[in-house]
């Protein structure tokens, strides 16, 4: 029996949302809709404005400005703040008060509500939904792999915050474990692993959600994963660590706490793969900022293993290096091929 791994990024949630044929949630452009989101203190709409993320707002980020230039920033904020955690005793050396530091910080909070906010705009059990999305390829196929006896466990690395890729399992009935987070003993063929959070991590030191705040003298890698439990309900609540590094950060440089556990599972899966197994990946950007933790799962797969590519529009980097490291690459333009493949 073979193993699978399956890499999803943003794009994966992307062909989710056209799945539904919802053009309202925009994961394209993160701050479209930030002065929709609801400060946690007292819901009043704005989280992503000039009185609670002050840093972010004077770099620019506005809720009205372009798609490349949202993603401008947020690669400028995210590499100042990838060098800055890769500095030998950054601590002392670097200083915390810096507009990029308290920016990215403002940034990971402002992103965990906004896909929290999010989250509540999608009822899975709307009728209609649920039957878009019992006709999508992915959610034919992960119907498929559950089945089936050809394949003794899936591996999904997700690099999602949000959680519908499990509400999802969850609706079609396959059973499923978040590994580190979820300490089950039970043996269940699906585990995923989100090495760079979600907004279902909750803290164990739950706080009073009065006391909401910025946390700027927090690492965002502080805190065991041992500490985190996954919880799917009540997520506007307040707790201490808030597990989440936002989009195109490098869990790589991240070498202790949560983050770089998680990423040591990620990549002990990688490890254990052979040429009989096969990997999926979906929807994953391969920016020069996160490049370096991809490289790290792909040189640790075996160069013989059967590896697929879903994306309407690859990124040519992406597509140079699978076709470099991989002779049993192939790439689909389009996820409904995935209810016919076998």
């Amino acid at each position: 029996m073979k193993k699978l791994m399956i890499l999803i990024g943003n794009g994966f949630t992307i062909d989710f949302l056209r799945s539904i044929g919802n053009s309202t949630i925009n994961v394209r452009n993160l701050f479209k809709d930030g002065n929709c989101v609801p400060w946690p203190v007292d819901s009043e709409p704005g989280f992503l404005s000039y009185k609670y993320c002050p840093n972010l707002w004077n770099l620019g980020v506005r809720p009205y400005i372009e798609d490349n230039e949202s993603l401008q920033l947020i690669e400028e904020i995210i590499t100042c703040a990838n060098i800055t955690d890769s500095v030998e005793g950054s601590s002392s050396r670097i200083d915390q008060d810096n507009i990029y530091i308290k920016a990215y910080k403002e940034l990971a909070i402002y992103l965990k509500h906004l896909f929290i906010y999010y989250d509540s705009m999608i009822d899975l059990k709307d009728e209609n939904i649920k039957a878009h999305i019992e006709s999508w390829g992915w959610c034919k196929y992960f119907r498929k792999l559950a089945s089936s006896e050809e394949y003794k466990s899936v591996t999904i690395v997700t690099y999602n915050y949000d959680v519908w890729l499990e509400r999802i399992l969850t609706l079609i009935g396959v059973k499923y474990r978040v590994l580190g987070v979820q300490r089950s003993s039970s043996n269940v063929k699906f585990n995923l692993i989100k090495p760079h959070g979600s907004i279902s991590f909750v803290h164990k030191n739950k706080l009073d959600r009065a006391s909401f705040r910025i946390p700027y003298n927090k690492s965002l890698s502080e805190g065991r994963v041992s500490d985190f439990q996954i919880s799917y309900t009540n997520l506007n609540d307040n707790y201490l660590i808030n597990a989440l590094i936002p989009p195109a950060g490098d869990s790589s440089r991240l070498k202790y706490g949560w983050a770089g556990q998680l990423r040591q599972l990620a990549l002990g899966a990688a490890k254990s793969l052979t040429a009989q197994d096969e990997v999926i990946l979906c929807g994953i950007s391969y920016w020069h900022v996160d490049r370096l933790e991809l490289d790290g799962l792909f040189t640790s797969f075996d160069p013989e293993i059967n590896i697929k590519l879903i994306n309407p529009n690859p990124p040519r980097a992406l597509n140079g290096i699978l076709t470099s490291l991989f002779r049993n690459y192939i790439c689909y333009t389009n996820s409904n091929i995935l209810g016919g493949v076998s």
